[in-house]
């Protein structure tokens, strides 16, 4: 991926590693709601609350979708201000130009968090009933479909092939996520109930 980043010259590429320097801060809201919605599932599924762990998601699921959008809207209303703080390598003549690329990249990758912060308590908490395996599976999903829409998106869109081909690793890796969730509840379910 970062060999077609580079392909679209300096500028792109420090307004491309400047966002997501911010986008890697940004990330970890989502990371620590997944944390412990994946602790929750895990502590309910031990005391056989299957009930639990469905309100437990369900509200996860509710706040990432919330955080997300808080997090976005103030990607997009501050998110110039702190991309500058990641210039400070760039050429004076260059952070205009730059800012624009990291600013551009930074709010497609904001409008995207809500899926993202989805991806991670469906993909902790699969973990916390036990489930490895779908989690793996989606990781590998996520990476292939991120390279791939990065190798191939460019050639149709432009930048708007690198900056779309983060969104599409979250979708594909996100439903995987969430038919494993259901699935998964279904076999406990029935596996409870005997």
């Amino acid at each position: 991926m970062q060999q077609v980043v580079n392909g679209f010259g300096f500028i792109f590429v420090a307004g491309f590693n400047a966002a997501s320097r911010l986008v890697g801060l940004i990330e970890l809201a989502g990371a620590s709601l997944g944390n412990a919605v994946g602790t929750f599932a895990g502590q309910n599924l031990g005391a056989g609350r299957l009930d639990r762990v469905k309100l437990g998601m369900r509200r996860a699921a509710q706040l990432g979708v919330l955080f997300g959008v808080i997090v976005a809207a103030v990607m997009i209303l501050f998110g110039e201000g702190l991309l500058s703080l990641f210039l400070t390598d760039v050429d004076a003549l260059k952070v205009a130009e730059t800012l624009e690329v990291a600013y551009l990249y930074l709010v497609v990758m904001s409008l995207g968090l809500p899926m993202l912060y989805l991806l991670f308590g469906y993909r902790t908490t699969l973990q916390g009933i036990g489930d490895t395996f779908i989690p793996m599976v989606s990781g590998f999903v996520e990476l292939v479909m991120r390279i791939l829409c990065a190798v191939v998106l460019p050639l149709f869109m432009g930048e708007w092939g690198i900056y779309l081909s983060e969104i599409a690793a979250w979708v594909g890796a996100a439903i995987l996520l969430i038919w494993g969730y259901y699935y998964r509840m279904r076999q406990l379910e029935r596996k409870m109930a005997k």
